[in-house]
């Protein structure tokens, strides 16, 4: 078996907290835990300096171009799903309308019947805003205001300049957290798809190392000696048990 230890394998990160994020310089997240986690055995630790971090669309085209690398964190939708190998789930997540908890939603059969009467704010080429546009298609005629990052979608809702966020609630519940709000204040109020994240495995990483580090992840999830997971411990270090609630 090939060894991972000093090849050119790169790991590409996109700002999307608590999976990957930068602290005081350094890039850290729970995906990048628990890849680090499955490749025990395999490798050390990627420096810093193995970690390339950007938006989305450039991390993605990068992981495409370099086909011994991983990327953090993803959805697998259809048309990326055979561009790479997929480890995981990572985590599972909701695509969902995320509003405050007074807001009223009208009575609706459909997301765009649900939507109709609100402000809505997405965050762009997110999974999120392609299954919504997926599902409401192109003449929606909705009053949707498309933003580039995940945080400026969050301070429109907590600000009511919109009426509601169409976007994941790990990440949601993680931002409510580390800005010391209150995640009741907030709910699901409809769920667009309940999915997995997936971390992205270039397709020449050898299928073998593939399996071994599946199998380091599936045994992170197994209850252990302390009354939980490793898993579960890990990703309590970011979400606290918090939960974004109906």
């Amino acid at each position: 078996m090939t060894s991972l230890v000093g090849s050119d394998i790169s790991l590409y990160a996109v700002p999307n907290p608590p999976f990957s994020f930068r602290d005081k310089g350094a890039i850290k997240g729970l995906s990048i835990d628990l890849l680090e986690a499955s490749l025990v055995s395999l490798r050390p630790q990627f420096s810093q300096e193995e970690i390339e971090f950007d938006a989305w669309n450039k991390m993605y085209d990068e992981a495409l171009k370099h086909p011994k690398s991983y990327l953090v964190t993803a959805v697998k939708l259809k048309e990326r799903e055979p561009h790479f190998y997929w480890l995981g789930p990572v985590a599972t997540v909701k695509l969902a309308v995320i509003t405050k908890r007074g807001t009223d939603l009208p009575k609706g059969k459909t997301t765009l019947d649900i939507l109709r009467p609100l402000r809505i704010a997405t965050i762009k080429e997110t999974s999120s805003e392609k299954l919504l546009f997926q599902e409401i298609g192109e003449k929606h005629g909705l009053n949707i205001t498309r933003v580039s990052t995940p945080i400026q979608g969050y301070k429109m809702l907590e600000y009511g300049r919109v009426d509601a966020l169409v976007y994941t609630d790990v990440p949601f519940v993680y931002h409510l957290i580390s800005e010391n709000q209150d995640v009741a204040q907030y709910r699901l109020a409809h769920v667009i798809l309940n999915t997995d994240y997936y971390i992205c495995v270039g397709k020449e990483i050898p299928k073998e190392q593939i399996n071994i580090m599946q199998a380091q992840l599936n045994r992170l999830k197994e209850p252990d000696g302390k009354g939980s997971s490793l898993y579960e411990r890990i990703v309590s270090r970011y979400l606290k048990g918090a939960v974004l609630q109906p």
